[in-house]
């Protein structure tokens, strides 16, 4: 895992704040690709599933070895959340 941090030293709790922003970035794209529309879904699509090359700045490979997470793993889980909603939606409107 790649670390950012100015310091040898953990902070207290060992939770390093650099990582906690990348995690954010993630959770921010996640939650606009299932609950998004226009532009703002198809641009975390594009980011969340699109391959790049992993020393991108920012790159969502990047990210995910940063924070030591499977790249595949987690697309296929955001894939389903996804699916999932879109078939939430759609029940919702034919009760409606």
């Amino acid at each position: 895992m790649k670390f950012w941090s100015n310091s040898d030293v953990p902070p207290p709790g060992g939770v390093i704040p650099e990582l906690r922003l990348l995690a954010a970035v993630l959770q921010r794209a996640i939650h606009d690709f299932i609950g998004g529309e226009g532009d703002v879904r198809e641009g975390a699509r594009s980011w969340l599933m699109d391959d790049e090359p992993t020393d991108a700045p920012l790159s969502f490979r990047f990210i995910c070895e940063a924070l030591d997470l499977d790249v595949a793993s987690l697309r296929t889980a955001i894939g389903r959340q996804a699916d999932a909603q879109v078939r939430e939606f759609a029940v919702a409107e034919a009760a409606s």
